[in-house]
C-alpha cells in the first residue's frame, strides 16, 4: 500500500514547491542505502538491525542514521552521521528524531513514524528548513527502512537524510512537505485516497 501525504499548503505551499529541487546526487545516495537494506533483507521482509553493516553504506554514512521507536510515534537517534550533527550544531544521539522538526512537522511525523515499524513500511520524506536571517533554504529528502531488533520485533530503522544546501546558522529544524509510505508485502499496484488529505500514487515495491 502507498499513499502520499502533502503537508503544505496556501501561498507558503506554492513557494515551497517551486523552490523544491531533488538533487542526482542525493537521489543516488538514498538509492545505495535502500538497495543495501533490501539486499540484507535474505528473503525476509525486514533485515536485522545486526545485519547492518557500516562498511556497505560507506559512501553515505555521514548522512546515515539509525533510529530506535520507544513508544509510540517516537524514536530516538541511536547512531547519527556528521551531516545531521552539523545541521543541528550538536551530536542528536539520543535525541528523538522530531528534533530536527519543526512544531507542525513533529505532529504529522507520527504517523509515518509508526507505519514504519508496524506495518512495517518505507517511508520518504521531502522537507525544507526555511529561509531566515543567516539561513539559506534548504530542501532535503529522508527515508526510513525498518529493521528489527534481537527479539525479532521491528523496533529499529535505518535512515538517511540528505541535504546538500549551506547549512548556515544552526540548528536547521525542518517543515513536511510530502510523506510517501510504501507499505512492505502489499501486491502492487494498491493505492488509496481519504479526501484531501493523501493523493493516489502507484506503489513501486
Amino acid at each position: 500500500m502507498s499513499y502520499v501525504i502533502p503537508f503544505s499548503n496556501g501561498q507558503k505551499g506554492r513557494e515551497m514547491r517551486q523552490t523544491h529541487s531533488r538533487s542526482p546526487a542525493g537521489h543516488s545516495i538514498i538509492a545505495q542505502v535502500e538497495a543495501y537494506w533490501s539486499d540484507q533483507r535474505n528473503g525476509a521482509a525486514v533485515p536485522a538491525r545486526s545485519d547492518i553493516n557500516p562498511r556497505g553504506i560507506e559512501a553515505a554514512l555521514s548522512h546515515a542514521f539509525i533510529i530506535e521507536r520507544v513508544a509510540p510515534g517516537i524514536a530516538r537517534f541511536r547512531l547519527a552521521g556528521g551531516h545531521l550533527c552539523d545541521l543541528m550544531g550538536m551530536d542528536v544521539r539520543g535525541m528523538p528524531i522530531t528534533t530536527m522538526m519543526d512544531t507542525d512537522a513533529r505532529v504529522g511525523l507520527v504517523t509515518p513514524l509508526e507505519a514504519v515499524f508496524k506495518k512495517p513500511a518505507i517511508a520518504k520524506f521531502s522537507l525544507l528548513s526555511p529561509r531566515s536571517i543567516a539561513r539559506p533554504a534548504i530542501n532535503a529528502t529522508m527515508a526510513l527502512f525498518p529493521l528489527t531488533d534481537s527479539q525479532g520485533d521491528v523496533t529499529r530503522a535505518l535512515g538517511c537524510l540528505i541535504s546538500e544546501t549551506r547549512i548556515g546558522r544552526t540548528p536547521r529544524r525542518f517543515a513536511l512537505e510530502d510523506v510517501q509510505v510504501n507499505e512492505i508485502g502489499k501486491p502492487r499496484p494498491q493505492v488509496y485516497t481519504n479526501g484531501a488529505h493523501l493523493r493516489l500514487v502507484s506503489s513501486r515495491d
